[in-house]
């Protein structure tokens, strides 16, 4: 019998703080089911109603919106789907850069990916046509890329990553990553109603906040270590405080009052 450790296959386990984002997002999905949501195919409006980023509300006030959405999905297809492939990519990150680090990079970049789906919504919005301010952004994705775009930048940047990693686990050409992205972009294109402009922020969210990341702790002094977070916090609160400060404020406050009062009507 060979009990070798390096070649025993050991049941699979996610790590702790993957388990908990996968835990998270499961979570809200099943009180949404708990209070009537329907499960394979919400509302926008019971979307909206739990935290949904809806780009006219966040640009009016309701910034929280670019966190909560990440944590909401479209049915069990799309949540399922979002949820296998965090638990494929984040324990990459997780063990190869760390916890606390994979956590900035998924919090940070699904922040960011909110933005740039809001900054879409309003860029493709007109006084006349303003259906992108009214277009409902969720889900995991934009977080998800942006966890995909540090790996990519933890194949190029030194030290060396991924060697101690079996060969079957690396990621690489080889092994998928690069056309796992290409196809996650492929699809995002090809399939209606899917939010791309999340994807791609997410994407080079990850880029930069992979550079940020992929210094050995060993490299830095505990100040400089914990800098790069400051650095990623402040890369969000700068990117949220331009798109608030760009947005044409009072249109988009009467908008809104347009939009509540019709809605209001509605019931």
């Amino acid at each position: 019998m060979n009990l070798d450790p390096r070649t025993v296959r050991r049941p699979f386990r996610l790590p702790i703080a993957t388990g908990v984002l996968v835990g998270l997002n499961v979570a809200v999905w099943l009180l949404q089911l708990a209070n009537g949501v329907s499960p394979g195919n919400p509302s926008a409006a019971s979307l909206v109603a739990w935290g949904g980023d809806l780009p006219l509300y966040t640009l009016t006030g309701d910034t929280w919106r670019l966190f909560t959405a990440m944590f909401l999905h479209g049915g069990i297809v799309h949540l399922g789907l979002n949820m296998y492939v965090l638990a494929f990519t984040a324990p990459r990150v997780e063990y190869e850069f760390g916890t606390g680090r994979m956590l900035a990079i998924y919090l940070a970049g699904g922040l960011l990916a909110s933005c740039a789906s809001v900054l879409w919504g309003e860029m493709r919005s007109t006084p006349d046509n303003p259906a992108g301010l009214l277009t409902v952004g969720i889900g995991a994705s934009g977080a998800v890329m942006a966890l995909f775009g540090s790996l990519l930048v933890g194949l190029v940047m030194p030290p060396p990553r991924f060697a101690h990693l079996p060969k079957s686990q690396q990621p690489g050409l080889g092994r998928g990553l690069v056309q796992a992205v290409a196809i996650n972009i492929a699809m995002g294109l090809a399939i209606q109603g899917v939010d791309n402009a999340a994807h791609a922020g997410g994407l080079l969210a990850g880029v930069v906040l992979g550079c940020l990341m992929a210094v050995a702790p060993a490299a830095l002094g505990q100040r400089a270590t914990l800098m790069r977070y400051v650095a990623a916090a402040a890369l969000v609160a700068t990117s949220v405080g331009a798109l608030l400060h760009a947005a044409d404020q009072p249109e988009l406050q009467r908008l809104r009052a347009e939009f509540d009062g019709g809605h209001a009507a509605d019931r």
